[in-house]
């Protein structure tokens, strides 16, 4: 009987209003009343489009699962419920008897079926057209410097339908470029660095997104690289202040626009971007391979970080044959192992030395910046050149100035000029500043550095560190004496593996490099 059929309510809406879901909770609950039906079921869509896809977790997914457990379904009225006509054709596939309060919709008869078919048709069309309004009123406001509407970028917020700085937000952003780009952080050093629990909160991170989530490597780049941050529409109009210049901008854009590179796990190892010497710089003497850091155990007190040779990074059993050790497994020889600390202060105290007794390093320091600012330009202004004369390659096929396989033939020759230009462009602009090492000190507080600048600074003058075998005839362990302090035997421990890093490694400068390749 008509009075006997179980009822399930849809309701759904685009905007979140808890007054518009009440709304219609009202009036479906109203129909099936009056008619006499039992409500089963109530699926709920709020904030989300009908045109959109609706998918796993939403209550259209639900419905259509459940479909089977009640006898017709109520909406207020069909655009309530569909505005495409796939959708239209799964509740038909499914058979699901629909009821609106509007009017009624039997789906399981043609007419009903040809009826429901013309309303979604209509209501496809008004979707469509409306989204081509907006598109072309998003443009125009674009085009004339103005904010296209939406969620404000993160950085900014808005105020009188322009944007504005959120301080809050655009520190962060700051934050980020600076480390990224004068401490030569890793960008996932910094996202873990926000991730941390705040105090206090186990749950919350310290510095959240915006909707007060973590963060992630991919959300922090984009956010980098999107060209809200110097004042640009996305008609690339100026249309409000800039948070960052246009110059750290394009550095961010060198560092992080290349999606392959950056986020490839690391395989020498999580703790490679964490230590000065460690990811390439440092590297075994016997197999030329990169030393990578590893936590050895604690020392008078202090976790010693050792950089090593190791067979997953440096297979080369040529270079480091296997043996049968007692354990009676094979392991590989040859293996270098050296403390981290000590070698990072012994190659630190070579190259300040070399520093201060050179008359070059002060014009060194004033010429770094302007030579590559005037490069940079210089690049620049051909690579517009360059960008035109496509231009007027592709005109002159059209216009029949140059044949198909010319016009071809010149644009293959200025694509691969614009290839070079850009490599060299990425390099100058992700290049360190020798002035920006000194910017908050001088060179005798580079332990008051970030890793990532340390490391920096050391590749503006050294190619690799070889670390070699240990010394013959140097005793490995450092005694302690009856009744040393552990401050004492820290420092007269340092002092030795600084005295025996002197002995066993050879540090390669870049102008030793650039001879040696020259010749």
């Amino acid at each position: 009987m008509e009075s006997n059929r179980r009822a399930a309510l849809y309701l759904r809406q685009s905007i979140d209003n808890p007054e518009g879901i009440e709304r219609q909770r009202a009036r479906c609950r109203s129909l099936a009343e009056a008619r006499g039906w039992t409500i089963v079921a109530t699926y709920e869509d709020n904030e989300v489009r009908a045109s959109a896809t609706r998918g796993a977790g939403t209550g259209w997914a639900r419905m259509l699962d459940e479909h089977r457990d009640f006898d017709v379904l109520v909406a207020v009225d069909l655009d309530r419920l569909l505005r495409s006509t796939k959708d239209l054709n799964t509740l038909i596939d499914a058979g699901v008897p629909v009821v609106t309060v509007n009017g009624e919709i039997d789906l399981t008869t043609a007419d009903g079926e040809f009826r429901a078919t013309m309303l979604a048709g209509i209501a496809r069309f008004e979707t469509r057209r409306t989204s081509e309004r907006i598109k072309r009123q998003k443009a125009q406001r674009a085009e004339q410097g103005k904010w296209h509407g939406g969620t404000p970028p993160f950085g900014f917020r808005l105020k009188d339908g322009t944007l504005v700085e959120a301080k809050k937000e655009a520190d962060m952003l700051r934050e980020a470029a600076r480390r990224l780009l004068d401490d030569r952080e890793p960008l996932a050093s910094i996202v873990a660095d926000w991730n941390r629990p705040r105090v206090g909160s186990a749950a919350v991170p310290k510095r959240a997104t915006r909707s007060g989530k973590h963060w992630r490597q991919t959300n922090l780049r984009a956010n980098l690289l999107n060209r809200s941050l110097i004042g640009e529409t996305k008609a690339g109009v100026q249309g409000w202040e800039p948070i960052l210049d246009q110059r750290t901008f394009d550095r961010l854009g060198a560092l992080l626009g290349d999606s392959r590179k950056s986020w490839a796990p690391n395989p020498d190892g999580r703790k490679s971007a964490k230590y000065t010497l460690s990811g390439g710089l440092a590297v075994c003497g016997i197999c030329g391979g990169k030393l990578v850091a590893s936590m050895k155990r604690e020392v008078a007190g202090r976790a010693q970080v050792s950089l090593g040779c190791l067979p997953r990074v440096n297979p080369a059993l040529d270079k480091h044959p296997e043996v049968i050790g007692k354990n009676g497994k094979p392991r590989s020889t040859g293996r270098i192992a050296i403390d981290h600390d000590s070698l990072e202060e012994y190659v630190f105290g070579v190259l300040i030395r070399s520093i201060e007794s050179s008359e070059r390093w002060p014009q060194q320091l004033a010429q770094q910046t302007p030579e590559t600012d005037a490069k940079i330009d210089a690049l620049k202004a051909e690579r517009s050149a360059l960008r035109d004369q496509r231009e007027r390659a592709g005109r002159a096929y059209v216009l029949g100035v140059m044949s198909e396989r010319e016009s071809v033939a010149e644009v293959a020759r200025i694509d691969a000029e614009l290839e070079g230009i850009g490599k060299r462009l990425d390099a100058l602009l992700g290049a360190p500043s020798l002035a920006g090492f000194l910017s908050n000190g001088t060179l005798h507080s580079w332990r008051t550095w970030a890793p990532g600048s340390r490391r920096a600074f050391l590749r503006l003058y050294i190619d690799r560190i070889v670390v070699n075998e240990w010394p013959e005839g140097v005793a490995r362990t450092t005694f302690r004496l009856r009744g040393e302090t552990d401050d004492a035997y820290r420092e007269r421990q340092r002092a030795r593996m600084i005295e025996v890093a002197s002995k066993r490694v050879k540090i390669v400068w870049q102008w030793e490099q650039a001879s040696a390749a020259s010749s």
